[in-house]
């Protein structure tokens, strides 16, 4: 009985990373030796590994992210699930006194490939909880010292997704221009 409960566990733990796999399985992996072609502007969907919050960041840190969804170059994967990415925190600023909220923001670096680090763009911003209300019951309640409430901190919680954008490669293809007839004088 034990052991069948054992057994359950592990088929429920497992089941995310088999899941994982079989994204992978569906399309090729680019060899080592070859490559990629990449394209400026292609999508990459990361995920934000650990909290990183305007208490404790400063600015100029960084901070490590995961690629969340494989991103494929020709019908191949080229960055598969779990590859790190890195961001750095551009600004912070911290809660203030009378309710005023933190603030953080972030650009994003690169991500780590076989072929090296690949360039994204891409920022996001985020502030915390203004606490208005809480600083009028406490100028109520204490006079003064009511002022001395803070915000909230601004947060990019674990298992955020970020998007950002490889930077540097070959320009997208442009759709190509599709040209009616209808609109032309009948002669």
């Amino acid at each position: 009985m034990l052991r069948a409960a054992f057994m359950t566990g592990l088929l429920l733990v497992g089941s995310p990373l088999a899941a994982a796999q079989d994204v992978t399985s569906e399309a090729s992996v680019v060899p080592a030796s070859s490559h990629p072609r990449w394209v400026k502007g292609t999508d990459v969907e990361l995920m934000v590994v650990r909290e990183v919050n305007s208490r404790s960041a400063k600015a100029g840190e960084r901070f490590r992210l995961r690629v969340n969804s494989p991103v494929t170059v020709d019908g191949a994967i080229a960055i598969p699930i779990g590859a790190v990415a890195w961001g750095e925190i551009v600004s912070v600023s911290g809660t203030s006194a009378a309710g005023g909220k933190g603030q953080l923001s972030l650009r994003l670096i690169h991500v780590d490939t076989q072929w090296g680090p690949v360039a994204l763009t891409g920022t996001k911003g985020t502030e915390g909880a203004s606490n208005t209300g809480g600083v009028i019951l406490g100028v109520l309640g204490f006079g003064l010292l009511g002022l001395l409430n803070k915000g909230g901190n601004a947060t990019f919680k674990a298992g955020d997704i970020i998007h950002g954008y490889i930077a540097d490669g070959e320009e997208p293809a442009a759709p190509p221009l599709l040209i009616s007839n209808q609109d032309a004088p009948h002669s």
